[in-house]
């Protein structure tokens, strides 16, 4: 990391973060180019390791490409806000927060472990709200993803005005 100072590794504030962030960017290694999509995740933390979880159909663009390669890397990031600055452009910032990390994917296919993995997906997006129980046709139809992160860093941006 360039700027060090602008590194968080305080473990708190890190999953405060990721746990307020409601989408992850993955990219995946394309053929031609790199692929990158936003979507919405899970988490758990094994420790200091963060791993993700996301859903979508079992084919498409997305499954091919991590059957293809497992590798990926992730981008989240937040609390954007212009910092103004005098008449003079050097003097304006921007306020920010972002994590970024590289690891490797794999599909889950037990149906308990797909069932737990959108249960966080759910705990994650809906906050604890109340949900019927997933029904087993729809494990079988939904491929779930699960990306372990070999590392990850996070830094900011803050100004003291917003802490």
């Amino acid at each position: 990391m360039r700027r060090k100072k602008r590194q968080v590794t305080d473990l708190t504030a890190i999953k405060d973060f990721v746990e307020e962030t409601q989408v992850v960017r993955i990219a995946l290694n394309g053929e031609e180019y790199p692929y990158v999509v936003p979507v919405n995740f899970g988490c758990e933390w094994n420790k200091e390791q963060l791993i993700l979880f996301i859903h979508g159909a079992n084919e498409g663009k997305k499954i091919s490409m991590i059957k293809n390669d497992p590798k990926v890397a992730v981008e989240m990031d937040g609390k954007h806000r212009l910092i103004q600055g005098t008449m003079n452009a050097s003097t304006y910032s921007y306020a920010y927060q972002s994590l970024i990390g590289f690891g490797q994917a794999e599909f889950l296919v037990d149906l308990d472990a797909k069932r737990e993995a959108l249960h966080r997906l759910m705990d994650h997006a809906a906050k604890n709200k109340p949900f019927d129980e997933i029904p087993v046709k729809m494990l079988q139809k939904t491929e779930i993803i699960k990306i372990t992160l070999a590392s990850y860093t996070m830094k900011e941006n803050i100004h003291s005005d917003e802490k």
